[in-house]
């Protein structure tokens, strides 16, 4: 992590979409693991004092996160200064809350993050964060978390039974980070565990033979 980073974030969505407090539990939780401050305007954009607020916020800021759920005014004003001002951004949203036609077509295309539920925002945004500090890599965040799982996977070849505080360590990854990564591979079927609580271990997963269901005929038959 350079040492010019404020480890400050700012975030915009819409504020009436979501219940306050189950909302910004996903940002107190990656506070307290990133030691990150994310930071939120919480008043409507109605005068410039409010606005030059904003501004403050977005340039003083590591990036900002726009949540475009539900496509509202002033998260599409405020990504419009961000863009104004080619400051680091990224976009996010919930598509069951978004109507996608509404989106204009030239912020279609920019790589976003998807999200279904607030665990799984709270799961993508734990890679954004560990790529941010201390990596500096912008690529996807898909490719990013692929690319964890294909190192995991790899390195449980080789030392099958590691916990997830080996594997983040051996991989010089965020003990949160390899959370994330593992128990995706243990949803998709990629992995498979032993053990309970702090002393489980993962394995990769023996890929499932289907066995043939038609009987054998006798010989000479």
């Amino acid at each position: 992590m350079s040492n010019n980073q404020s480890k400050q974030v700012f975030v915009a969505y819409a504020y009436g979409l979501y219940d306050k407090r189950d909302y910004r539990k996903v940002f107190s939780s990656l506070e307290k693991v990133f030691g990150v401050r994310f930071i939120f305007a919480d008043e409507k954009i109605t005068n410039m004092h409010i606005l030059q607020k904003i501004l403050s916020y977005i340039r003083s800021s590591d990036f900002s996160i726009f949540d475009i759920s539900a496509w509202n005014p002033n998260v599409t004003l405020e990504l419009g200064i961000a863009l104004a001002l080619s400051e680091n951004w990224y976009i996010c949203f919930n598509p069951s809350q978004t109507n996608l036609s509404e989106v204009p077509s030239d912020i279609r295309g920019i790589d976003r993050i998807q999200y279904i539920s607030f665990a799984d925002l709270e799961d993508k945004l734990t890679v954004l964060l560990d790529q941010r500090y201390p990596r500096s890599s912008r690529i996807g965040v898909d490719d990013y978390l692929a690319g964890l799982e294909s190192d995991i996977t790899d390195l449980l070849k080789r030392e099958p039974g590691l916990g997830v505080v080996e594997v983040s360590d051996i991989l010089g990854v965020h003990k949160r980070m390899a959370q994330v990564a593992v128990r995706q591979m243990l949803e998709s079927g990629k992995l498979r565990s032993e053990g309970k609580t702090k002393g489980v271990k993962y394995f990769i997963a023996e890929p499932v033979v289907k066995l043939s269901t038609r009987r054998r005929l006798p010989r000479g038959a």
